[in-house]
């Protein structure tokens, strides 16, 4: 009972005003509290489904246009330009990122840029995120799948735009209830009667009319009419903000329909097919102006590329790829065609997208053709390597030209005597297609067969043959000097270069084929005969030797092998050329054969060396008096001038004579023994014979290990140099060195030079060892500037074979160029009998050497021969005079004279003097009496280590008296 009361005070009656206004004012005030909370629920509910429709519906359509593209570009790899696409597909989007992921997992993806915006509650962004789903595009062309096209959307974004309405909307209309509800308080007695009127505007905007106002009346109270404009002003600002939303969203359809624009080539079609519309990009790819291609039919502009059916008007999507020709030739499309739907669900349009494919299809059938070509090439290729034959392969030679070139036939003509007859014939040697039957024919060719009017003319030879078969068009290649290989066609055609590239490929394998098989043969004779002499070659020697020694075995008597070397033949070939040195060689080879007894065999080993097999010598052991009258005869013939180009040349011969059994027992061992003993008839001054003893072994074994082991030496770093120094007489200082080369044996110590430098010009090992002394010269010159000493001038030896090679400038150039060091610091040393050897050429050498800016000098002159005119033709700074005239000054009155002659000499030919071999200091005061310039020898110093030199650069004081 207590508690009913309470409940009682609180019924709807007693909440209710007591007077009318008031209950007028309540219930107004709940209806109009009720018809805002309704209707901005309402308006908010239908704005969010349609925004989060239209933002779904935006998304389908913008990842299917720009789909096309990014397929294109990732078919051809290129994906800068997926990376642009998804960039502006971004571009003022409600996504939060774009991605390209393609089959390997690889992911490609492109952020939305950060941007200021108003927060929302979590439940309005949640509830957006469960709404809208990833957009997911599979890219794929031609029925292979390269990835997927994935768009995710930025719920936070659409959820703070939409928050943004609901807060300007609902500020406005609390704003708005609020001064309504005071007004209405106020004068609501005033005007109750006239609220009326409102009816008309709410049915204005019940029936959609967005520009509906409600009416003002003169004689409605001012308040009434206040609150009609308020209400007109807030249906103005909500009409203004669709506006600008309805702004935006065609702003940025503008702007994907522009990217889209710039990306294919696009077209709108009517129902009926025909176009209405085309692109900027349409009319540059096809040649046609705007004008020209609306309202003409879709279909004049692509057929199917495939055997597939045409498109017709239809609610389907359709795609595939068209061909037509354009204004600029014929062009290949990728075309996709949508129908547009009106809101009734009718066809209003179709809107055709196609991306420009021709490049892309004339690249694959480039790629086709030529993988094609390069698989018959090799197939070829194989088939020449395998085969012993060429008649086979020159079959399928014509064969796979014709196929790799589409041509119906094809032919190789051999050319009959193509060096020697001006009116030689051409014969068809294999063909293929209708020229099959014309195989073995002769077609008569005046002249180069490749001479006359270029491809795709018929050359006059073929002529007559190509009427025949009526061929207008061809291309060849020559095999070599075989002949041609041509394929040929009945009708005009362009042939380009990679078509001529392809047939010389396979002109190629055959030219290779034919040569080979031309050294096959010359090799079955060349593996017995010597291709220049015609007598036995080594192999043959070596088995005529073998059965000349087991005949010598069976029957108990004795067989001897003659080793012939024909001596200075080296200069023969270097002064008159290596034709008339063979010309000496065959006339030699022609006296040895009448030489020769007629069970000898005489055959050529190689070079200028030559050997005569003795399968029977008679005499007792050791006096082989028939081998030694052979040898006699032989070293008298050559010795006889040869005549050659009308003068008269004399050679000798050096011959090493080795006899079975005591000298060895098998053909290598007896050559071996006769090489041996040669070397030693030449080191007994050549135009002898030497029979081989087994002290000839020990020393060319001696040799033979030094000369190894020197092989060896610039590689291990065992050379070095020591430094003899020079002195200037006049200043009494050092005015330079000269570089020894030293050579540190790991065994035997400090070798001496004279045991060694001969091995190193007879082996051709000068050449490294001097570049590598010019370079250690160049160093130990940079070491001592480093070490803050002025460097000296140092000299270098040169040999005959370095002066030999043309290139030693250069070499010299470069070296010194590496090194970094001034030019002028080298001296290089040259003997009388290098100049005199080839003065010309070493004239051309030294000058070359001498333009670099370094020294030149004769060393040890006087000792050999030299002439006067040549002397002053080479560009010398200095003479060198031989110890031998130095060694007996001042008692030998010769030596004397000799010495004052060759000072006077160099000093009117503008030439130092440097005198060497000064031991004593009664020799340096003659040499100054005579006015010589500089001395060397061991009176001065011995020659000394870099390390010994550093120091003797810096403690050096005149020595002169």
């Amino acid at each position: 009972m207590p508690l009913r009361l309470p409940l009682q005070r609180l019924s709807p009656s007693s909440l209710l005003p007591r007077s009318l206004v008031g209950r007028v004012f309540a219930v107004f005030s709940l209806t109009m509290l009720v018809f805002l909370g309704t209707g901005m629920g309402l308006f908010y509910r239908y704005q969010f489904l349609q925004h989060v429709d239209e933002t779904q519906d935006a998304a389908l359509t913008l990842i299917e246009v720009a789909a096309q593209n990014i397929e294109d570009s990732v078919v051809i790899g290129d994906y800068d330009t997926v990376q642009r696409t998804l960039g502006k597909m971004l571009f003022q989007s409600p996504f939060k990122s774009a991605a390209f992921i393609d089959v390997a997992g690889g992911t490609l993806r492109v952020q939305a840029p950060k941007s200021e915006r108003v927060p929302a509650p979590r439940w309005l962004s949640e509830l957006i995120a469960s709404k809208l789903y990833e957009v997911n595009r599979v890219a794929s062309v031609g029925g292979r799948d390269y990835g997927v096209i994935r768009l995710e959307f930025d719920a936070d974004k659409i959820a703070s735009q939409l928050w943004a309405l609901v807060v300007e909307t609902a500020t406005f209309a609390l704003v708005a209830f609020a001064l309504g509800l005071g007004l209405m308080r106020t004068l609501l007695k005033r005007w109750l009667a006239n609220l009326g009127r409102l009816r008309s505007f709410e049915d204005d905007v019940a029936a959609g009319r967005v520009t509906a106002e409600a009416d003002l009346h003169a004689d409605a109270p001012t308040e009434i009419q206040e609150a009609i404009r308020a209400v007109n002003r807030s249906a103005a600002s909500l009409r203004v903000q669709f506006g600008q939303r309805i702004d935006s969203l065609m702003n940025s359809l503008m702007q994907h329909k522009n990217a889209v624009d710039q990306a294919a080539i696009v077209s709108e079609v009517d129902i009926q097919g025909r176009i209405i519309g085309v692109n900027e990009l349409f009319q540059r790819s096809c040649g046609y102006a705007r004008a020209e291609a609306v309202g003409r039919e879709l279909a004049e502009f692509g057929r199917p590329a495939a055997a597939g059916a045409p498109w017709s008007p239809s609610p389907e999507v359709w795609n595939g790829e068209v061909v037509f020709t354009g204004r600029s030739g014929l062009l290949q499309w990728y075309r996709t065609i949508v129908p547009i739907f009106d809101a009734a669900g009718n066809i209003e349009r179709y809107l055709c997208i196609d991306i420009d494919i021709t490049e892309r299809k004339e690249f694959e059938r480039a790629i086709v053709e030529s993988a094609k070509r390069q698989t018959l090439i090799a197939d070829l290729g194989r088939k020449a390597l395998a085969a012993n034959g060429l008649d086979e392969l020159f079959a399928d030679a014509v064969q796979a030209a014709a196929q790799g070139l589409g041509t119906p036939c094809a032919a190789l003509f051999e050319a009959a005597q193509f060096e020697v007859d001006p009116s030689r014939q051409l014969t068809v040697r294999a063909a293929a297609g209708r020229l099959t039957q014309a195989t073995g024919l002769q077609l008569g060719c005046p002249g180069d067969p490749l001479a006359g009017v270029p491809a795709p003319s018929i050359r006059p030879w073929f002529a007559p043959l190509a009427a025949m078969h009526g061929l207008r068009t061809g291309l060849d290649a020559g095999v070599s000097r075989f002949g041609v290989l041509g394929v040929y066609t009945d009708h005009p055609r362009r042939f380009d270069e990679d078509d001529a590239v392809f047939l010389r490929g396979i002109a190629n394998i055959l030219a290779t084929a034919v040569e080979r098989q031309e050294a096959r043969n010359r090799l079955t004779y060349l593996a017995q005969y010597d291709s220049l002499t015609n007598l036995p070659n080594r192999r043959r020697l070596g088995a005529c030797l073998e059965d000349a020694i087991a005949q010598a075995g069976r029957h108990g008597h004795r067989a001897a092998v003659m080793f012939i070397d024909l001596d200075r033949f080296k200069k023969v070939n270097d002064m008159l050329g290596h034709a008339v040195g063979d010309q000496l060689l065959v006339q030699a080879a022609a006296r040895l054969e009448t030489c020769a007894r007629s069970d000898n065999l005489v055959a050529r080993l190689g070079g200028d060396e030559f050997s005569v097999v003795l399968p029977y010598v008679g005499g007792q052991e050791g006096n082989s008096s028939d081998a030694a009258l052979v040898a006699a005869r032989i070293i008298e013939s050559l010795a006889q001038p040869f005549h050659l180009q009308g003068q008269q040349l004399f050679v000798s011969a050096s011959i090493g004579i080795a006899r079975f059994p005591e000298d060895g027992a098998s053909a290598e061992q007896l050559l071996k023994s006769a090489d041996t003993a040669m070397y030693g008839a030449k080191n007994n001054g050549r135009n002898t014979y030497q029979f081989y003893s087994a002290a000839l072994h020990e020393n060319a074994a001696r040799r033979l290990q030094l000369e190894s082991q020197l092989r060896r030496a610039l590689d291990r770093g065992e050379f070095l140099l020591h430094y003899q120094p020079k002195l200037d007489l006049a200043s009494g200082s050092i005015s330079g060195f000269e570089a020894l080369l030293r050579w540190n044996h790991p065994e035997r110590g400090l070798v001496p030079p004279l045991e060694f430098i001969s091995i190193l010009e007879d082996t051709g090992l000068i050449l490294p060892a001097g570049e590598w002394v010019i370079a250690e010269v160049c160093r130990q010159l940079r070491s001592w500037e480093a070490a803050g000493l002025p460097p000296p001038p140092v000299a270098i030896n040169l040999s005959a074979r370095q002066l030999q090679h043309a290139d030693l400038a250069a070499a010299i150039e470069r070296i010194v160029g590496d090194a970094g060091i001034d030019p002028s610091l080298l001296e290089f040393e040259l003997t009388e009998s290098m100049l005199m050897g080839n003065p010309e050429a070493a004239v051309a050498i030294l000058s070359r050497i001498k333009a670099l800016g370094m020294r030149l000098s004769v060393d040890d002159f006087g000792t050999g021969y030299s002439s006067l005119a040549y002397l002053k033709r080479f560009p010398l700074d200095a003479l060198k005079i031989d110890r031998t005239f130095v060694r007996d000054l001042p008692d030998d009155l010769d030596d004397a004279a000799i010495t004052k002659a060759v000072i006077r000499l160099a000093h009117s030919l503008s030439l130092k003097v440097v005198a060497e071999g000064v031991e004593n200091a009664e020799q340096l005061r003659e040499l100054e009496r005579y006015d010589c310039d500089e001395i060397q020898g061991y009176y001065v110093s011995r020659p000394l280590p870099p390390a010994d030199c550093l120091a003797f650069l810096r403690t050096e004081q005149p020595v002169a008296a």
